[in-house]
């Protein structure tokens, strides 16, 4: 079973649900460790009663280092508040170039990159919001994208009641989609892009 190591900065409530998805096989993954980038995060916590080991506001060598030492497959970040440097990225990749580090951004990207984006979508007026699964590159929320889920938020009078009607969107797909990614559940696509983009699909 692949070992993922969390790395969060806020609430911990997208931590907190892929504890519980893999606790019942949703997630056929073994979440193996948390780390933080400030001791009073949310996520701590439920770290603790899930007596996994913590790493407090680690450097990116500490995690490399921990997460060699113990055979991490995967890190994904659950509202993890800190940009991670080209070397870190490029530390974390598997024989074929692709980034094995996992983040949700609750927009549909590339749409409302960035801090805020419910809020953005909202002060923008659109019809849909949404949440993206992408795996990390150096250009901020710019990798390659695994899913995206979409919903309205045309009728909703406030910033909250977006985020209100998104955060189950994220905790349900976010599971789900680290799933088949990290089971090898996938395909390599290229689609002609002049770019020579990757795009990352299910199989």
């Amino acid at each position: 079973m692949k070992r993922i190591l969390v790395l969060a900065s806020g609430r911990g409530s997208n931590f907190r649900a892929l504890l519980e998805a893999s606790r019942h096989g949703v997630l056929r993954a073994e979440i193996a460790a948390l780390g933080v980038s400030k001791r009073d995060c949310g996520a701590v916590g439920a770290a603790e009663a899930a007596n996994l080991p913590l790493l407090l506001e680690p450097s990116e060598a500490d995690i490399l280092a921990f997460a060699k030492a113990q055979k991490i497959h995967f890190v994904v970040l659950a509202g993890y508040m800190k940009i991670l440097s080209k070397h870190f990225i490029d530390a974390l990749r598997d024989d074929k170039g692709l980034s094995q580090i996992i983040n949700i951004h609750p927009s549909l990207l590339p749409a409302f990159p960035g801090l805020d984006a419910y809020g953005q979508a909202f002060r923008a007026g659109v019809r849909e919001a949404g949440v993206t699964i992408h795996l990390v590159e150096p250009e901020v929320d710019g990798g390659p994208i695994l899913d995206q889920k979409s919903f309205r938020i045309d009728r909703m009078r406030t910033v909250e009641e977006v985020e209100s009607r998104g955060l189950p969107v994220e905790h349900d797909l976010y599971s789900k989609t680290i799933d088949w990614f990290v089971n090898g559940e996938y395909q390599l696509q290229n689609r002609g892009s002049p770019e020579g983009k990757v795009y990352v699909a299910r199989a």
